[in-house]
């Protein structure tokens, strides 16, 4: 076998354990960390409307677009998240100073408010979980997960 095709095999091999990590952490990761659909309903809102909230907290102002594009979701499957989330009062519509065509959608302080008792919930479940993590399997954890963000928010979106 040659160089250049013993690399490629592999690239493929390891492709191939990184898929399987990923299908093998992805369901693992939503049982043990994201809120059950009984979270959810206590919460009185989806988890997409609770990660839109989370996205306006830490970004700040985006547009209908921004927000469709970090989802991957089509605009018109976001914009009536997004006037859910207007309705209850917990975002606001808002022109863009720089550019009057474009509005923005910005989180307001109910927002705020209720994204801090949904943390608050969250971190109480994660809490449960992380008690039975040693104090060296959290710092690693928390370091694996800074590594995925950092890598994927690397790579540019298509």
């Amino acid at each position: 076998m040659s160089e250049r095709n013993h690399r490629s095999a592999e690239r493929d091999a390891a492709l191939e354990h990184l898929y399987d990590m990923l299908f093998q952490a992805w369901p693992l990761m939503r049982r043990r960390l994201l809120p059950s659909s009984a979270q959810q309903a206590e919460f009185g809102m989806p988890l997409s409307h609770v990660q839109v909230l989370v996205m306006l907290d830490h970004r700040g102002s985006l547009s209908i677009t921004e927000i469709s594009n970090s989802f991957g979701i089509a605009k018109p499957n976001i914009t009536p998240l997004v006037d859910r989330l207007i309705e209850e009062g917990l975002v606001m519509r808002e022109r863009n100073s720089a550019d009057r065509r474009v509005v923005n959608v910005v989180i307001c302080e109910k927002g705020r408010e209720r994204l801090a008792d949904i943390y608050r919930d969250l971190c109480d479940n994660l809490f449960d979980w992380t008690r039975t993590l040693s104090q060296e399997d959290m710092t690693a954890f928390n370091a694996a997960l800074e590594t995925i963000v950092r890598l994927l928010r690397k790579q540019p979106d298509e």
